[in-house]
C-alpha cells in the first residue's frame, strides 16, 4: 500500500471513529453487527414535504424531458402555488419546480436568505460559486485523469474483501477524502466529480425508492467490484473512441461549411457516415412542410428508419434534429446534389427522375426492332393529307396533329354549305402500337401515371428516346396513329347523321408552333407579305405546298370558332366569361451567371388563336370518343361536371376580360370521373373522356388499348367482368386509373409553380407589378383574389380595406411574395 493510500485510509479511520462515536450515542447496535469500518451512517432521508421546502437551500431539480431534459442548481426561495417551490438559478431566472423533480439535495448547502443586507445577486453568486467549483474539480480530475477517485476506490474495495460486506460511504466524507473539506462547495464539487468525471464508474450511488438523504451528510456510496469497473472502463474507452470520432467529424464539417467553396468529400468517409449523410435527405425534404404535417409525416419502413438515423446524426455532431436543420446542413456540405432550390417535394414523394437501364435498353430496343403491328392491317392511309402538329417550340412530346379533308360532292352537286363536305381528322399519337400491356415499360408508366413539368425539368412517363421518337407524330416522317374524323352540322356540333370515323391510320405530319400558326392566318400580314415574300422561311421545310396550308388552317380556324359557338350554347364557361385567362410559365434553370446559380423566368403564357384551334379539336376528339364508347357499350372513364347557374345581373356586374373569367371559374364544381356519359357543364358537352394525350397520360393510353381492341374485335383488356366473381366492373376499373393519373403531377407541379413564382417576385424587390382585383372570397370579406397578368399568375390577399373587381393597383414584388399563390 503507498503512502498516500496509506494517509487517506488513516483519515477515514478518524472519520470513522468520530462519526461512530455519534451514531453510538443515540442508537445501540444489536449483538453480533459487523463492526464498523467505512460504513459511515445508517442512511437518513428528507421523508416529509416540509424537509424538502427548507427556504435558501441548495438542490439540484431536473427539467424537460427525453433528449432536452437537463438537471441544474438551484436554491429554494419561496413556495409557487399551492405545492411548487420557486427556485433560483445561476442565470438570475426563477423556475417553479415540482418537489418530485427534486433530484439531489447539497450537503450543508444553502445560501443567504433575502434581507436587507443580502441580495437576490448575492444569492446568484453563491449558487455560482458551487457550479464553478464543480467545473474546476472537473477539470482537474480529467487532467488527472481520475486518479484520486479510483485509489479511494481500490482502499474502499481492499476494505470489502477485509470484511468480507460491501463498504458504504457518504459524500461528506468522501468529499473530505478527495478536495479536504466537507463544506457545500466541496460536496457539490465531488459529487460532481463522482458522476461525471473520469472514474465515474467507480462509485456507485444508493438510491432508496426515490427518497432523497437529508443534507448533512448527503448520499450513500458503495464502491462497484473491480469487474464491473473493468467492464465499465472499458466502455467508457469505446464511448470516448466514439466521440472523438464525432468531433473529428464535426471539424471537417465546421471546415467546409466556413469555407463556402469547398465541396464535403463524402467518399473519405467511412460507410456508416456515408449512410448517415444520405439519410439526411430523408428529414431534409420535410422542411417545406407545416410543423404538424412534420409529425405526420413519418413514412414506414425504410424510410422511417432513415428519418431516425438522420436526427440521430444531428445529434451526434450537436445541430438540432430539425428539417430544416438537416436541409441547411446538406445545402452548405454541397453533397448528394442539394442546392438551395432542391425540390424537397420530389425527394420526399421518392419520384424517379430517370429509367433503370433494363427499362433504357428496352425503349431502344423498340425503336431499332418494334413488335407486330396488330392494326397493321386496319389501318388508315391518311398520309395524303397535310397534317399540322401545333405546340410550342420547346415541346419534345408530340401526340396530336390535325388535318382536313374535303370530300368529294354526291352526284357532283358542289353547292351547299362547306361543313356538309369537310371533315377534320384529329390524329392522336399511338403508343399502343409499340407498347404492350403488361409489359416492363408499361408497368412502369402505369407507376408515373403521367408527365410530370416542372420549372426545372420534366419528368416524362416514357425514356425520352421513346416519348420524343416513335411514340411521338414525328415530322416528316410516316408515324402511326389513332384518327378521330368528324363533322360538324351548321351550329358546330359533331353531327350525329355521320358519326365519326375512329381508326388506327398513318400520318405525315408537320411541325408548327403557336406563333407559326398565328403569322400565316395573319390576313394584313400574308396580304402585305405575300406567301413567296420570304414571311415564311421560318416555317418547316415539311410543309410542301404553304398556299394549300394557309387554306387549311383558316379552314381549321372558322371550324374551331364554330365548335366554340357550340358550346357556349351549351352553357360552357365561355358563356359567361369568354375571356381566356393565360397559363403561368415558370422556367428555371442554373446559370452561373445568376443569383445563387439559378436564373428564373414567369411570363402569362400568350394565348394564340392557335390555341383555340388546338383546344377545340382535342375537345372535339374526346367527345367523339366518349359517343362512340356511350353507343358501341364500350367501358370508358367518362369525365362530367356540374356548375352553379350564374344570374345575368351578377354576370352584367361583374368587369368583362380576366373578373369574367374568374366569375365562371368560380361557379364550378369538381369534376368526377364516372362509368356512365353525364354532361360536362364546364365544357358544354354531353359527354366527354380524355384520349388525347397517351404519350404523357396513362389512363388515356389505357383507353386506347381500350378502343382499338374493340374496333379490332378482340377480347376488351379491361373487360366488364375481369374478376371471377363479377364483380370487378371495367368501367370501376379504368376509373380508378384515371383518378391516379393525376394525383403525383398535382402533388408536385402547382408546388414547383408556386416555389419558383415567389422567388422571382423576391428577385424584382421593389419593381412594381400591376395586379387586378378578380373577386371577393365568398366567406372571408376581406379576402380577394388577385390575377397579375404580366405573369398569369392568381394570388390570395387580404385587404382591410374594401376592393372592387376589376380594380386596378400596382404592388412592389417583394411584397406580393408573402401571398398565397
Amino acid at each position: 500500500m503507498t503512502d498516500k493510500t496509506t494517509n487517506l485510509l488513516a483519515l477515514i479511520l478518524a472519520i470513522v471513529t468520530a462519526a461512530s462515536i455519534e451514531y453510538c450515542s443515540c442508537f445501540t447496535p444489536p449483538r453480533n453487527s459487523v463492526p464498523p469500518s467505512v460504513r459511515i451512517r445508517t442512511p437518513l432521508f428528507a421523508s416529509t414535504e416540509e424537509d424538502v421546502q427548507g427556504e435558501g437551500r441548495l438542490v439540484e431539480f431536473t427539467s424537460g424531458s427525453g433528449a432536452h431534459k437537463q438537471v441544474t442548481l438551484g436554491a429554494i426561495i419561496g413556495k409557487e402555488g399551492k405545492k411548487n417551490l420557486k427556485i433560483l438559478t445561476s442565470s438570475g431566472r426563477t423556475s417553479s419546480v415540482p418537489p418530485r423533480s427534486i433530484k439531489h439535495l447539497v450537503p450543508n448547502g444553502r445560501v443567504s436568505r433575502q434581507s436587507q443586507s443580502t441580495s437576490i445577486e448575492s444569492q446568484v453568486g453563491q449558487i455560482a460559486q458551487h457550479e464553478s467549483a464543480a467545473a474546476a474539480a472537473l477539470e482537474e480530475d480529467s487532467a488527472a485523469g481520475g486518479q484520486s477517485v479510483a485509489e479511494v476506490w481500490e482502499m474502499l474495495l481492499d476494505d470489502n474483501d477485509d470484511n468480507n460486506e460491501p463498504s458504504t460511504i457518504d459524500l461528506t466524507t468522501l468529499s473530505e477524502l478527495l478536495l479536504g473539506d466537507a463544506t457545500s462547495i466541496s460536496c457539490y464539487a465531488t459529487r460532481a466529480v463522482l458522476t461525471e468525471g473520469v472514474e465515474s464508474f467507480c462509485f456507485k450511488e444508493i438510491t432508496k425508492g426515490g427518497k432523497l438523504w437529508d443534507d448533512n451528510a448527503g448520499p450513500m456510496y458503495e464502491p462497484r467490484q473491480a469487474d464491473v469497473v473493468e467492464t465499465l472502463r472499458s466502455r467508457a474507452k469505446v464511448q470516448a473512441q466514439e466521440v472523438a470520432k464525432w468531433e473529428e467529424l464535426k471539424q471537417r464539417i465546421n471546415d467546409v461549411v466556413s469555407s463556402e467553396s469547398r465541396e464535403f468529400d463524402i467518399e473519405q468517409e467511412t460507410e456508416e457516415i456515408q449512410a448517415a449523410l444520405r439519410s439526411l435527405t430523408r428529414l431534409a425534404c420535410l422542411a417545406n412542410l407545416p410543423e404538424e404535417a412534420t409529425r405526420e409525416e413519418k413514412g414506414t419502413g425504410n424510410d422511417a428508419e432513415a428519418t431516425e438515423t438522420a436526427k440521430l446524426f444531428l445529434h451526434n455532431i450537436g445541430h438540432r434534429a430539425t428539417p430544416e436543420v438537416a436541409r441547411k446542413l446538406l445545402i452548405s456540405l454541397r453533397i448528394l446534389g442539394w442546392h438551395k432550390h432542391s425540390n424537397l417535394d420530389l425527394i420526399r414523394l421518392n419520384v424517379r427522375t430517370g429509367f433503370d437501364q433494363d427499362l433504357e435498353d428496352a425503349a431502344t430496343d423498340i425503336a431499332s426492332n418494334p413488335p407486330p403491328d396488330l392494326d397493321e392491317h386496319s389501318r388508315l392511309d391518311l398520309t395524303h393529307l397535310p397534317a399540322f402538329a401545333i405546340d410550342d417550340a420547346s415541346t419534345k412530346e408530340i401526340d396530336d396533329a390535325l388535318s382536313v379533308e374535303i370530300l368529294p360532292a354526291m352526284d357532283g352537286v358542289t353547292e351547299g354549305p362547306i361543313h356538309s363536305r369537310q371533315r377534320i381528322w384529329i390524329h392522336i399519337a399511338d403508343p399502343s402500337r409499340y407498347i404492350e400491356l403488361g409489359s416492363p415499360l408499361d408497368q412502369e408508366a402505369k407507376r408515373r401515371a403521367s408527365s410530370i413539368y416542372l420549372p426545372t425539368e420534366t419528368i416524362p412517363m416514357f425514356p425520352m428516346s421513346l416519348a420524343a421518337g416513335p411514340l411521338s407524330l414525328l415530322p416528316g416522317e410516316v408515324s402511326c396513329a389513332l384518327s378521330v374524323g368528324i363533322m360538324l352540322d351548321e351550329t358546330g356540333g359533331i353531327d350525329t347523321a355521320t358519326p365519326p370515323i375512329i381508326t388506327p391510320s398513318l400520318v405525315n405530319t408537320a411541325r408548327l408552333t403557336y406563333d407559326q400558326v398565328d403569322l400565316l392566318l395573319d390576313p394584313f400580314c400574308m396580304v402585305d407579305n405575300g406567301i413567296d415574300s420570304g414571311i415564311c422561311d421560318s416555317i418547316s421545310d415539311d410543309i410542301e405546298n404553304m398556299e394549300t396550308a394557309v387554306e387549311n388552317l383558316r379552314q381549321l380556324q372558322y371550324a374551331s370558332e364554330q365548335r366554340l359557338r357550340w358550346r357556349m350554347d351549351g352553357g360552357s364557361l365561355e358563356s359567361i366569361g369568354p375571356y381566356e385567362l393565360p397559363d403561368m410559365m415558370v422556367k428555371a434553370r442554373p446559370s452561373p451567371d445568376a443569383i445563387d446559380g439559378w436564373e428564373v423566368s414567369v411570363v402569362a403564357k400568350k394565348v394564340h388563336a392557335a390555341n383555340r384551334i388546338v383546344t377545340e379539336f382535342m375537345l372535339a376528339a374526346n367527345e367523339a370518343m366518349a359517343m362512340y364508347g356511350d353507343t358501341q357499350g364500350v367501358p370508358m372513364p367518362f369525365r362530367c361536371q356540374e356548375m352553379d347557374d350564374v344570374s345575368q345581373d351578377d354576370i352584367e356586374a361583374t368587369p368583362e376580360g380576366p373578373c369574367r373569367s374568374w366569375l365562371a371559374i368560380q361557379s364550378t364544381f369538381r369534376s368526377e370521373i364516372v362509368s356512365n356519359p353525364l354532361p360536362h357543364a364546364g365544357l358544354g358537352l354531353d359527354m366527354y373522356v380524355q384520349a388525347t394525350s397517351p404519350v404523357r397520360r396513362y389512363a388515356d393510353l389505357a383507353l386506347h388499348h381500350q378502343i382499338k381492341s374493340h374496333l379490332r374485335g378482340d377480347a376488351l383488356p379491361f373487360p366488364v367482368n375481369d374478376g371471377e366473381d363479377g364483380s370487378n366492373d371495367t368501367g370501376i376499373t379504368m376509373i380508378s386509373i384515371a383518378k391516379n393519373a393525376g394525383t403525383l403531377s398535382r402533388q408536385l407541379e402547382r408546388p414547383a409553380n408556386d416555389y419558383w413564382l415567389k422567388e422571382f417576385l423576391r428577385r424584382r424587390g421593389s419593381q412594381i407589378t400591376q395586379v387586378v382585383v378578380l373577386r371577393r372570397d365568398r366567406r372571408k370579406d376581406d379576402v380577394y383574389k388577385v390575377f397579375l397578368p404580366e405573369l398569369g399568375a392568381i394570388f390570395t390577399y387580404r385587404s382591410t380595406t374594401p376592393l372592387a373587381n376589376g380594380q386596378q393597383m400596382d404592388m412592389q414584388s417583394l411584397r406580393l411574395s408573402d401571398f398565397k399563390a
